[in-house]
Formats: structure tokens, sequence, C-alpha cells
């Protein structure tokens, strides 16, 4: 019972009685795998949309003024007026 009640959130257990720590830790980190980005996580990485054309055609720029993104219809398709940072480290 003292066990469960301190398991919080995504755990795993590894049993391992014929190896060192070492060799689980080379095999953990050999497996490792990004994962979605969440709100308020510390990005690994600066990313902006750049100007220019997006190719989205001009009924979608509802999409881009909920964001406060500034675009103009340009040829008939939507274009970014600015860069637009998404993440910043």
């Amino acid at each position: 019972d003292v066990l469960r009640s301190n398991i919080r959130g995504n755990i795993g257990f590894i049993f391992a009685t014929n190896c060192q720590l070492d060799d689980i830790r080379e095999v953990l980190a050999k497996h490792v795998r990004d994962s979605a980005a969440k709100s308020g996580q510390m990005a690994k990485a600066n990313l902006s949309l750049p100007a220019g054309p997006t190719g989205m055609d001009p009924s979608q720029t509802a999409f881009f003024q909920a964001l406060n993104i500034g675009t103009k219809i340009v040829k008939g398709q939507i274009e970014l007026v600015s860069e637009f940072p998404i993440l910043k480290q």
C-alpha cells in the first residue's frame, strides 16, 4: 500500500536481476521519443512561421484571425504579412 500511494502519472517498472543500472539507461536512451508539445512546456528550439504565401485559400483567414496573425490575400491565396513566432526557448 505504501508503494501504491506514491505512484502517480505515467510510470513504468523495470525488473532486472542480471544487469547493471548503466545497461538499463543505455537501452532506455535508445528508445526515447519526442512527444507532442503542450502549453507551458519549454521549447527545445525557436520556431516561427515565415512571412510569405501559405498556399491556403482565402476562406481560411478566420484561422489566422483567431490567432492574431496578420495576413493579406495575394493572387487568390493567404499570405502572412510578417514572420510570426510560434515557439520560443
